[in-house]
């Protein structure tokens, strides 16, 4: 039988070595630029899944809208475009994630809390708490009656009273919307990470949801 001429002493120095102090700190400088080029992609990766809950969570609402109309007599809600700020503090209209909440998945009305669906997850400015949603209602819609769309021009009506609006009937200027346009939530806030500039999200009156375009400069 052969036998090692491999010292036992060797054996285990070799074992029991550890690293040096030159080896580690180039090891946590190789971690360190391997962090620093995946943080911009797990970054906008996480913006990204954001962005898609958000878009998720206002088709959501566009189904609940809808639910409320088939119980109201095809009406559309009516709540305050910002709650913390209503329109005529002498006659304040509900918040609409109380009007929605039952469609939407709040299991108890009596608590003042909304349903998590009404939280936007880039909402960085907190208007779900203060607001109890971060989608902005449109107001303009409160009360018509969402099968107004099905006009003959197939177009949806908004009636608005102004003093110094130049299409006039009866004191009142028309304003039309194609259903495709006519939106019914939208991120209050710009929370979206676009390029060149944050966005906000919307959802339209026909269900369909996109990234809102800015509007052309003039």
């Amino acid at each position: 039988m052969l036998m090692s001429k491999i010292p036992v002493k060797k054996i285990a120095d070799g074992m029991v070595r550890g690293f040096t102090l030159i080896e580690l700190l180039v090891v946590i400088a190789i971690i360190g630029v391997l962090a620093g080029l995946l943080l911009p992609a797990f970054s906008r990766a996480q913006a990204r899944a954001r962005n898609i809950a958000c878009l998720s969570q206002l088709r959501q609402l566009g189904v609940g809208t809808r639910m409320y109309t088939d119980e109201n007599n095809n009406r559309l809600p009516s709540a305050e475009i910002l709650p913390s700020m209503p329109i005529d503090p002498a006659a304040r209209l509900p918040r609409i994630c109380d009007v929605l909440g039952p469609f939407v998945g709040r299991a108890n009305p009596s608590t003042n809390s909304s349903a998590p669906v009404f939280k936007c997850p880039a909402d960085n400015l907190k208007r779900y708490e203060t607001e109890g949603s971060s989608y902005e209602w449109n107001a303009q819609l409160n009360g018509h009656r969402i099968d107004e769309t099905r006009s003959t021009e197939n177009r949806f009506v908004v009636v608005m009273i102004s003093d110094q609006g130049t299409v006039q009937t009866n004191g009142t200027v028309q304003l039309r919307f194609e259903p495709v346009t006519t939106p019914l939530f939208v991120d209050y806030d710009p929370f979206h990470v676009r390029s060149p500039r944050p966005g906000q999200n919307v959802v339209y009156m026909d269900n369909h949801v996109a990234a809102m375009e800015p509007p052309p400069l003039p």
